[in-house]
């Protein structure tokens, strides 16, 4: 039996169109389906206890994420109508002396991650989700998943973008260091999560597989540095097949076991797949990779809370949840002896 928390407001945010692209825009791919959907793929493929959050982590959120930066999500958010949407215009690194709608060009360099009325309180109950999580894990000692929507590790202490708007896995790391332990985060999108970069530290530290992330989002600036002695990157190169990545995988997790983790919180995208639209560099994952890529990660002894982030090909998801649990789970089994 696992444990598994999803938001209950997640489909408060529910963004139509892409800008990123320029025009036209694309229909937006961070939809409530994706919830329903990795939801059907766990219960496909074991038994769960499937629990909704209805709680805001503002308060956890508050700790973590800058004050100014919040304040100006809950301002903005009570100004938006309710069949409007807002995107920055203007962006510059100081706009406090601006009027409300130009100081999101501060938090926010991208035209990408629209801000709607329910977006704030979504992002606050997907902050929650991922804290009930990691409650459960102290309190069980048990694997855990939270369907966390919308994502996170792309937010930072204070700035949005990548469809992300608080950080799940650090609100989640900050919870567990709080009760003691240490943990790792690992984190197995397609993206580099750079928002979570700027939170690690020698309690949590950061570790990530990801394409290239001056090629592909986030597209770090050519003079970007992150070498720190709590993040450890690995970047897989473009067009590599699920040996190839399953192999940088099972290296990066060894790293992570060296460290000697209380507990592992696993950023976990599904966006890596090699149908999912999200990719600018092509990698050629299937469904069927994801039960040897859970495999993998359960040889991380710790007990390990999971995180949903990426994953947008919406008719595989469920698939590629169901192999996943599959792989993690039977693995799990195998090292215990049962």
């Amino acid at each position: 039996m696992m444990k598994v928390f999803f938001p209950t407001l997640h489909s408060l945010h529910h963004p139509r169109k892409d800008y990123s692209d320029g025009l036209p825009p694309f229909d937006h791919l961070e939809v409530p389906r994706r919830v329903d959907r990795l939801l059907d793929g766990l219960q496909r493929s074991v038994k769960t206890e499937i629990v909704g959050v209805e709680t805001e982590a503002l308060q956890a959120v508050r700790q973590l994420h800058d004050p100014d930066y919040i304040d100006f999500l809950l301002s903005i958010s009570g100004k938006i109508e309710s069949d409007r949407e807002y995107i920055p215009t203007v962006f510059r690194n100081d706009l406090s002396a601006a009027s409300l709608e130009f100081r999101g060009g501060m938090y926010c360099t991208e035209i990408g991650s629209p801000l709607g009325p329910g977006t704030v309180k979504a992002a606050l109950n997907s902050g929650a989700t991922a804290l009930a999580a990691a409650d459960h894990l102290i309190t069980s000692n048990e694997d855990v998943f939270g369907v966390c929507r919308p994502p996170g590790h792309h937010a930072g202490r204070r700035r949005y973008g990548g469809y992300c708007y608080f950080n799940n896995a650090y609100l989640a790391a900050q919870g567990l260091n709080a009760s003691g332990r240490q943990c790792a985060v690992l984190d197995v999108d397609y993206h580099l999560g750079d928002g979570s970069l700027e939170f690690a530290n020698e309690r949590a530290p950061y570790f990530s597989l990801h394409a290239d992330p001056w090629r592909n989002y986030p597209y770090l600036s050519n003079d970007t540095r992150y070498e720190s002695p709590y993040v450890h990157c690995s970047v897989f190169p473009s067009g590599i097949n699920g040996d190839g990545y399953l192999l940088l995988l099972e290296e990066l997790t060894r790293m992570v076991a060296r460290t000697h983790p209380q507990t592992a919180i696993v950023s976990l995208g599904f966006d890596t797949l090699g149908t999912d639209y999200i990719q600018d560099e092509q990698i050629y994952l299937t469904p069927k990779d994801y039960a040897l890529l859970g495999g993998v990660l359960a040889k991380l002894t710790c007990p390990i809370l999971f995180l949903l982030e990426g994953g947008y090909d919406i008719e595989k998801l469920s698939e590629c949840g169901r192999q996943f649990i599959r792989g993690f789970l039977s693995a799990r089994d195998m090292e215990r002896g049962c």
